[in-house]
């Protein structure tokens, strides 16, 4: 009975551990627009790319653009992002988990991982997914209905939250919320300050909104792009 019994626990473990493998798949980021010199190298290649609309982008992916230059992009379905010029920017993960290894099956989970190692990125999350973005000094993990600008390069970050919130993890120290209409530095001993008390903070919330508008434009023109199935 006990050979049995264990038997029947080691055949369910292969049985489930080869259902779970069909269920989670890497998928591609596309380009939206893009406007002066970008250049993209996968895994450490000697031989960057040019990236055009319509490019499409996986993890390993190490993006640098020109100064004045500038990329839109749809990590996954609902986050989208506009690298400036001189920047640099990894897809670290983009991963979705399906519940069944059917055509129709229900995504039940999605994750994004990206770094920014320096520049300008403006996100814009509407949907749902785990993801975090990564900078020199901090870990950003984006809520759904968010807005945010980082600006960063290899001593500093600044958050700008221009509407929902965001949690920020440094190192080993508890992880603090940064909302909407704050912006925040690291590293700082100052924690979130109101954009309405700095000059830089209103002209990035100005200019994040419009960055808005602009990256919805182009995810909805791209849906009718697409071909109806």
């Amino acid at each position: 009975m006990r050979r049995a019994c264990f038997a029947f626990a080691f055949l369910s473990s292969l049985l489930l551990g080869g259902c779970w493998e069909g269920l989670s798949r890497n998928i591609l980021a596309t380009v939206l627009s893009s406007r002066g010199q970008i250049v993209v190298s996968t895994n450490g290649s000697a031989n960057p790319q040019s990236v055009n609309q319509g490019s499409m982008l996986g993890a390993g992916s190490v993006l640098r653009s020109s100064n004045g230059a500038k990329l839109d992009v749809q990590l996954i379905p609902g986050a989208l992002a506009e690298i400036s010029g001189d920047s640099e920017f990894k897809i670290d993960q983009l991963t979705i988990t399906k519940d069944g290894n059917e055509t129709g099956d229900g995504i039940v989970d999605r994750v994004a991982r990206v770094s920014i190692v320096r520049g300008q990125i403006v996100v814009l999350f509407d949907g749902f997914a785990h993801f975090i973005i990564e900078t020199p000094q901090i870990s950003v993990t984006v809520l759904p209905d968010c807005l945010i600008q980082l600006d960063v390069d290899q001593n500093r970050t600044r958050l700008t939250c221009v509407r929902g919130k965001v949690r920020v993890a440094q190192n080993n120290a508890q992880p603090v919320n940064v909302d909407g209409g704050n912006y925040r530095e690291w590293p700082s001993e100052k924690g979130a300050i109101r954009v309405t008390e700095d000059q830089k903070a209103q002209t990035d919330v100005a200019a994040g909104l419009q960055t808005a508008r602009e990256l919805q434009e182009l995810a909805a023109a791209r849906r009718d792009r697409l071909p109806i199935k």
